[in-house]
């Protein structure tokens, strides 16, 4: 050795100093010092089965085992409902899991959509069917419990622990038991999990509700779960016990189909998509969308609907609007961000958000709604001829129903200087139509009113003519091809009007309003009256060619 000037140095002690506080953590007990046999039964999460069993007639998977065993530590539903979506997920993913090593698995979505528990089958998969050690690391918010880790040692035997200390964790996750284990995070946001200080780095999959923005050196391979469709949250609710657990029914026992219906569109009206907000009591729903809408800056409340990332940041956790996708049996589609959209989809949201919004912005929910048959397409419909309405007047420039050929009328115009929304359940919105004045437009704050969706006093006219008659029409707005007439119903909005001085000898009608003119020719009016004894007419109003012509006029 040579000296610092030059000299040598016979004898040269180096002592290097130990780290003892590494050395104290290290002599602490590791969870893998106390290993347990796993007892949850295959058929709790063989992924492999998932297609017979979505084919079948009760789609759900019962996981009494997973139930228990993920109790404090993230937990896990006691059954599961195997939708369409999830078949063909497992599929993109069963694929992707051989190159981990080069390329993570990056899994989004929408708040309750199903990603944790989707991800906690591919570990107990990929644990105890494919025989690979498997660490679990899940972000956890009850009370005191922050995350939980749990690992699987491929053998049958696990090992967990709450709230570990990102110190702790880089500490479990060096053990050389661990090398080469799977590990699947579930919970945490982009910005979090790339902090190496978080002991979450490497992580081959990840479940995030945030927005994941795979920048040109992250070859992470992302996969959509996309929102819940209108009609599986239908069968789910069938299927289980969930008229009860909602607190909307206390027995389901020889429940007639209507009802079931009448339950099911109203809950779907506040929770959208997301199979969590379904399953809450219709009070803690009303005002979860209350407050969230109401933390919505202008800007973000501009935009009801955009394309994945535009530009937002990657920790943003979206609660209003959900993840929606082209075709959910295409693969392709769940991998390629071209295909997927984020929307609003509750029609309580789109109410309390689009009051302020362009109607070309409503007119976005509206189209994307369409092209992929959303469950809340109804609800954007009738919200943008409600727009239409309001704009009508300021422009001077009326909406025009148009009747199907051979009707009575030929078209009713309204341009109603007067916009009214009242009434909170039903009783108020007949006192309100008793007391409905001239030229105005009402529709029910009580967004379940029955059979209709507005009353207008407005201008008919006959064919061939362009002089009008005054009428009151009772508007229902629809996209549907057929609907059955309620006597019942008209009788006692009669009974309301009836009450009314203002309207003593006008003409009603009652008028079924869709969105296109091929909707309209189709369509069916079941039960309809003799026209002799009340007037009823299909017509179209097209919210695409309303919003042209106020483009060209202005």
């Amino acid at each position: 050795m040579i000296g610092k000037r030059g000299r040598k140095l016979r004898n040269l002690l180096i002592v290097k100093v130990p780290n003892l506080t590494r050395k104290r953590k290290l002599s602490e007990a590791s969870i893998l010092d106390q290993l347990e046999a796993l007892q949850v039964a295959e058929v709790e999460f063989q992924l492999d089965a998932l297609s017979d069993k979505q084919e079948s007639d009760t789609p759900i998977v019962k996981t009494p085992g997973l139930h228990a065993f993920w109790k404090g530590f993230g937990d896990f539903p006691s059954s599961y409902f195997v939708r369409k979506e999830e078949v063909v997920i497992w599929q993109v993913v069963r694929g992707l899991l051989p190159t981990v090593g080069k390329k993570r698995i990056v899994m989004v979505g929408s708040p309750g959509v199903g990603k944790s528990c989707f991800l906690m089958l591919v570990g107990l998969y990929m644990a105890c069917i494919e025989k690979r050690k498997v660490l679990i690391i899940r972000r956890v918010k009850e009370g005191d419990v922050a995350n939980a880790v749990v690992y699987f040692d491929g053998q049958g035997s696990i090992a967990r622990q709450k709230n570990l200390s990102a110190f702790r964790l880089q500490l479990l996750r060096e053990e050389e038991e661990l090398q080469g284990a799977l590990v699947l995070v579930d919970g945490y946001s982009q910005a979090h999990v790339d902090a190496e200080a978080n002991g979450l780095l490497p992580f081959h999959v990840l479940a995030t509700s945030c927005q994941y923005d795979a920048k040109h050196d992250d070859p992470s391979h992302v996969v959509v779960i996309p929102a819940w469709q209108r009609n599986d949250l239908e069968k789910y609710a069938r299927l289980t016990d969930w008229a009860i657990s909602t607190g909307l029914l206390r027995k389901t026992k020889n429940l007639n189909d209507s009802t079931w219906r009448k339950f099911l569109k109203e809950q779907y009206f506040y929770s959208g998509g997301s199979l969590r907000d379904f399953c809450k009591t219709r009070e803690a729903l009303k005002e979860q969308v209350e407050r969230y809408c109401s933390k919505i800056g202008n800007v973000q409340a501009y935009q009801l609907v955009y394309t994945y990332g535009s530009g937002r940041s990657s920790d943003q956790v979206d609660r209003i609007r959900r993840h929606y996708i082209t075709n959910p049996e295409n693969e392709e589609h769940y991998t390629k961000s071209r295909y997927w959209k984020v929307s609003v989809d509750s029609g309580y949201a789109l109410k309390y958000l689009g009051q302020n919004v362009s109607m070309q912005k409503q007119l976005e929910v509206f189209t994307y709604a369409e092209s992929v048959d959303a469950g809340f397409l109804g609800t954007t419909y009738k919200l943008l001829l409600r727009h239409a309405v309001h704009e009508a007047y300021a422009k001077k420039t009326p909406v025009v129903l148009k009747m199907n050929e051979g009707s009575y009328y030929e078209r009713i115009e309204i341009c109603a200087p007067r916009i009214e929304c009242r009434g909170e359940n039903e009783e108020e919105c007949y006192t309100c139509l008793a007391n409905l004045s001239e030229r105005t437009y009402w529709h029910p704050d009580y967004p379940f009113f029955p059979f209709i969706d507005a009353v207008v006093i407005c201008e008919a006219f006959r064919s061939g003519s362009n002089r009008s008659e005054e009428i009151v029409a009772y508007i229902q707005a629809t996209i549907r091809n057929e609907k059955t007439f309620k006597p019942h119903r008209l009788r006692k909005l009669n009974e309301a009007m009836d009450k009314n001085p203002s309207i003593v000898g006008v003409n009603r009608v009652f008028v079924v309003a869709g969105p296109d003119s091929t909707t309209c020719k189709r369509f069916t009016l079941r039960g309809a009256p003799n026209p002799e004894e009340f007037l009823t007419m299909v017509s179209c109003f097209d919210p695409n060619e309303f919003e042209r012509q106020l483009r060209a006029e202005h």
